[in-house]
């Protein structure tokens, strides 16, 4: 029936018409109902597609992209763009950074990112991935960046207001990075009495390829202890750990007060360690050594002999 009121005549059966006025009336009336109805079912015709952000129907309102923290620049999809209808159409997104907050991410630096478009042509039908590019040197991988998009405005159609907005989030932290038990034991030659204690530690992000080791009962880089009963640490020693990103063996480990710090204290890898981590359990398993020539004057001064496994316990936030 629709298709009869979107053409430019409007036949009907002049037969059916009595011709007196009353019933004129009523024809003429009814005429004129009918042609309005026909005229809106064109124009529901017109805007029956609809553009919506398909990542909100398939993981909500925030998307978080993983990736690896290189110096250099890297383009991927931000969010894909569906046309949910038989007519084309013309979808324009802007920028809207006042969700990341509540999504627990820092807004994007203004010259970390560009977008080669926000205006989009989408076939009826059809989806648009769009493109980010990422300036990841810019950018401190010890946060979760994020931007904000939504769908402003679309020409032949609507918008779905419960997917026309995203925030989508950027995560740099590289694969070592996490929440770590520690197990394992150390042996001070200096300080014999010093014993171990199991510690959960955060290994955080310092580079591509590098993580330093952070007591969550610390709260700085360092290595808990037992000083009898006592909690207590080595001060100025903070272990971090450098991989090979693609054996994920461990080349070394440096402090990361210095190398050495003020204190004389250092720290080198034992070589007669296993030192990798294991993509399937992501347990981490190291010696290494604390030098200090100020208290063990003959080379190669090592004070401290650590042997540990750390446990993966999951993602530090």
């Amino acid at each position: 029936m629709t298709s009869l009121f979107c053409t430019s005549t409007f036949n009907y059966n002049q037969n059916l018409i009595i011709m007196n006025s009353s019933n004129r009336f009523r024809s003429a009336f009814l005429f004129i109902t009918l042609f309005l109805i026909g005229l809106t079912a064109c124009k529901k015709n017109q805007d029956s597609s609809v553009v919506e952000i398909s990542d909100v129907r398939t993981g909500g309102t925030e998307k978080l992209i993983k990736m690896d923290f290189l110096p250099t620049n890297e383009t991927v999809t931000a969010l894909t763009l569906k046309n949910q209808g038989s007519s084309n159409l013309h979808v324009r997104l802007v920028k809207d950074n006042g969700p990341v907050a509540a999504a627990k991410a820092m807004p994007l630096l203004t010259n970390s990112f560009s977008f080669a478009n926000l205006e989009f042509d989408i076939p009826a039908g059809s989806s648009v991935d769009v493109p980010i590019t990422i300036k990841r040197a810019v950018l401190n991988t010890d946060t979760i960046w994020g931007i904000g998009l939504k769908i402003d405005s679309v020409a032949g159609g609507t918008i779905a207001q419960d997917a026309k907005t995203i925030v989508v989030k950027f995560d740099f932290r590289n694969k070592w990075d996490g929440l770590y038990r520690v197990t394992g034991t150390f042996t001070d030659v200096a300080s014999p009495t010093l014993t171990f204690t199991e510690q959960v530690v955060k290994l955080a992000t310092v580079s591509p390829t590098s993580v330093v080791m952070i007591p969550k009962d610390l709260g700085i880089p360092g290595y808990l202890i037992l000083s009898g009963t006592s909690l207590s640490y080595y001060g100025s020693f903070g272990p971090t750990f450098n991989f090979n990103p693609t054996t994920n063996k461990i080349v070394s480990v440096t402090n990361s007060y210095g190398q050495p710090a003020g204190n004389t204290r250092s720290a080198e890898i034992d070589p007669s360690g296993t030192n990798n981590f294991d993509p399937a359990t992501k347990a981490i398993v190291v010696k290494f050594f604390m030098k200090q020539p100020n208290t063990i004057t003959t080379a190669p001064h090592i004070r401290v002999y650590f042997n540990n496994t750390l446990i993966h316990q999951g993602a530090r936030y």
